[in-house]
C-alpha cells in the first residue's frame, strides 16, 4: 500500500534496488525473516541536520548499505537511505547480506490506492549478484480544491474537489561482481509518472496532467581490501535522462572518485572528484587527511567547487553570479568518546554548492512548471555542535545546534499558468539556526522513536513552505514477532507560501495551517514466508499541504499481503 503521507516527497523515490553477493542459509528463531547484515565499519557519529526541504532519493543502484528488520515493515525498501555511516578513515567492508530470493507485496487502499511491488534476487554463489525489480504506486480520486482568494492571509477551500490523481511505475535491474579486493556493480532503473495538476478557482472542472521520466544507468567499481594498509578506490559513474514529456530533455553525466592511502594505520590521506556534467553544471575536488587516535575521530579538509553554465538559476533570471561561480568551502570536524561506546561529542564546520539538476526537481515536486531552469544553492559556510549517546544498547538520543548561511536556499511557490496551478523554484539568502534532537528506544517487543527540528530563518521569505518546527515520531509492539501493531505521527507547525496569479503585479503571502498526519498500520505473520496486513492513513483527515495548493488525500484504509521466499 502506498504511504499517502508526505506522499509528494515519497513518491519521488525511485525504488532502487541492489544485492549483495553471497547468501548464506542461518538458522532463525521463531518467525523472525530478519534480513541479515554482516558489516565491519567504523561508523563516524557526528549526524547533519536535516535540510528543510527534502531531497530527492535518487535510484541509484551502486551505493547504499542496507540495515532493515522485514517483520518490522512490509516493504524492504522501507527507510532504505537511513542508514549510510560516514565513509571512514579507510575503506569499511560492505558485508555481506542475506535477502529473500523473491519478495512481492500486492495492496489496496480505499479511496482507491492500489500498489504492487515484485523483486527477484537469483543466489549466484558468493562472487555474483543480480537483482530484478518492478513496482506500481498510484492514488486514483478527488481531493478538495485549495483556493487562494481567502481572506486574512489564509488558502480556503472553494467547496469543490478536483483529480487528485497520482501514478509512478518503476523497474530496475542491477548486477554484481566481488572479488577478494574489491567489487563492480551495474545497475539500471526507469520511472514513468503522472500527477494531476490543480486548476485555479474559476476551472474546478479543467484537468490538466505533468508527465514525466527518470531514467538512470550506472558502473561502481571500488576496493573492498581488507589490509590497514591498503591503497583505496572508488569509481562512480552515472548516466541519468529526464523527459517532462512536452517541453524538456535533460542528459546529465555524474562522475566521482575517491582514491586513498593508509599511512601508519591511523593516519589516512584521500582525494574526492565529483561532479555533474551537461551543458549546466558543479564539480567538488576535496582534499582530505584524518586521524584516527584512541578517542579522537579529526578530519580536516576542504573542498574547491565551481559551477558553470548559463541555465542555472540563483534567482537573478538564470545566471550564475560571480560570487558563486568559485567557491572554497570548509570540510573539518572533531569528535571525541567522553564515555567508552556510550557519549560522543562533535562539532564540524562545512560548506557546498548544492545543484538541483530538472531531474532532481521533478522528483522533489511533481508539479513544477516547465521553466527548463536548474537550481543552485550554496552554504559558504555552516557550523555544528551535538553530542551522541546509547545506553546499554536499548536506548540513544541525540542533539544538536546547526548555523548555516544559505545563498539561494530551494523553496517553492506557486504560480498560475493558464488555468492550472504549477510550482516553481524560490528562494534566498538566509541565516539559518537549527535545532534538532532525536529519541530511541528498541527491544526485542517494543520501539519508540521520536525526532524533532526546530528552525529559525533571518528571512522567511527564503524559506517558503518551511515549517519552523516538525516532529516525527513511531510506536511499534509486536507479540512473538508475529502480530506487529504500528502508530506513527508527524507533525508540523505553519508555513508561508506565496501564489502569482496570472495579471498579478506581485505575489501573494499565505499562512498554511498547521497539520498532523497519523498512520496505523497491523501486521500479522502467518509464517516466515506471508505476511497480511491492514492500514491506514492520514487518520485524523487532516488538510495537508506540503505544497500550496496541493493537498494530500484524506483517511485511506486499506489491505494488502507479502510474500518472501
Amino acid at each position: 500500500m502506498m504511504k499517502m503521507h508526505r506522499t509528494t516527497i515519497i513518491a519521488s523515490v525511485l525504488v532502487p534496488l541492489l544485492f549483495a553477493a553471497a547468501p548464506r542459509a542461518h538458522a532463525q528463531t521463531g518467525i523472525n525473516s530478519t534480513v541479515e547484515v554482516e558489516r565491519d565499519y567504523e561508523g563516524s557519529i557526528a549526524r547533519a541536520v536535516k535540510y528543510p526541504v527534502d531531497a530527492p532519493v535518487e535510484d541509484s543502484l551502486l551505493n547504499f548499505k542496507l540495515d532493515f528488520d522485514y517483520t518490522t515493515f512490509y516493504s524492504p525498501y522501507k527507510d532504505l537511505y537511513e542508514f549510510a555511516p560516514m565513509m571512514t578513515l579507510g575503506p569499511a567492508s560492505e558485508g555481506r547480506t542475506v535477502y529473500p530470493w523473491l519478495y512481492a507485496v500486492l495492496a489496496a487502499a480505499w479511496p482507491l490506492t492500489p500498489s504492487a511491488e515484485l523483486a527477484v534476487t537469483p543466489r549466484l554463489g558468493d562472487r555474483f549478484s543480480l537483482g530484478f525489480y518492478a513496482a506500481h504506486d498510484s492514488f486514483w480520486g478527488n481531493v478538495p480544491q485549495v483556493g487562494t482568494a481567502g481572506a486574512g492571509g489564509r488558502p480556503v477551500l472553494t467547496g469543490e474537489t478536483v483529480s487528485g490523481d497520482r501514478m509512478k511505475n518503476r523497474a530496475g535491474a542491477a548486477f554484481g561482481y566481488r572479488w577478494r579486493k574489491g567489487e563492480l556493480k551495474l545497475g539500471a532503473s526507469y520511472s514513468g509518472s503522472m500527477y494531476a495538476l490543480a486548476p485555479v478557482e474559476d476551472f474546478s472542472s479543467y484537468r490538466a496532467l505533468n508527465t514525466f521520466d527518470h531514467l538512470r544507468a550506472g558502473l561502481s567499481v571500488r576496493s573492498a581490501n581488507p589490509d590497514s594498509d591498503a591503497f583505496y578506490y572508488d569509481l562512480n559513474v552515472d548516466y541519468r535522462y529526464f523527459n517532462d514529456r512536452q517541453y524538456i530533455a535533460e542528459h546529465l553525466a555524474d562522475a566521482e572518485v575517491s582514491l586513498g592511502a593508509t599511512v601508519r594505520r591511523e593516519h589516512k590521506i584521500y582525494l574526492r572528484f565529483a561532479g555533474t556534467f551537461s551543458d549546466y553544471g558543479v564539480w567538488k575536488i576535496s582534499p582530505m587527511y584524518r586521524w584516527a587516535g584512541d578517542r579522537w575521530r579529526i578530519k580536516a579538509g576542504v573542498t574547491f567547487s565551481s559551477a558553470y553554465g548559463g541555465r542555472i538559476s540563483d534567482g537573478n533570471q538564470g545566471i550564475i553570479s560571480s560570487s558563486n561561480r568559485f567557491l572554497i568551502h570548509p570540510d573539518a570536524s572533531v569528535t571525541f568518546e567522553a564515555a567508552r561506546n556510550a557519549l560522543w561529542l562533535y562539532m564540524k564546520a562545512y560548506g557546498d554548492n548544492r545543484l538541483y539538476t530538472l531531474y532532481e526537481l521533478f522528483s522533489i515536486n511533481p508539479w513544477m512548471d516547465h521553466s527548463d531552469i536548474p537550481h543552485l544553492s550554496s552554504t559558504p559556510i555552516a557550523a555544528e555542535l551535538g553530542l551522541r549517546g546509547q545506553v546499554r544498547d536499548r536506548f540513544s538520543y541525540s542533539v544538536g545546534a546547526n548555523y548555516s548561511y544559505v545563498r539561494n536556499m530551494l523553496a517553492f511557490m506557486s504560480m498560475q499558468q493558464g488555468q492550472s496551478v504549477y510550482q516553481s523554484p524560490a528562494g534566498g539568502v538566509s541565516h539559518v539556526f537549527t535545532a534538532s534532537g532525536a529519541l530511541r528506544w528498541k527491544s526485542r517487543d517494543f520501539l519508540a522513536s521520536a525526532e524533532f527540528s526546530y528552525r529559525a530563518f533571518s528571512d522567511p521569505d527564503a524559506a517558503l513552505m518551511m515549517p519552523a518546527f516538525d516532529l516525527n515520531a513511531v510506536l511499534e509492539y509486536n507479540l512473538r514477532q508475529r502480530l506487529f501493531i504500528r502508530a506513527d505521527c508527524y507533525f508540523r507547525t505553519s508555513a508561508v507560501g506565496e501564489y502569482f496569479g496570472a495579471g498579478a503585479s506581485v505575489p501573494v503571502r499565505y499562512d498554511v495551517p498547521a497539520f498532523v498526519d497519523l498512520g496505523l498500520r497491523i501486521s500479522y505473520a502467518f509464517n516466515m514466508h506471508v505476511t497480511a496486513f491492514v492500514e491506514g492513513n492520514n487518520l485524523a483527515n487532516n488538510k495537508i499541504q506540503y505544497f500550496l495548493n496541493y493537498l494530500e488525500p484524506g483517511i485511506n484504509i486499506g489491505a494488502g499481503i507479502c510474500l518472501r521466499f
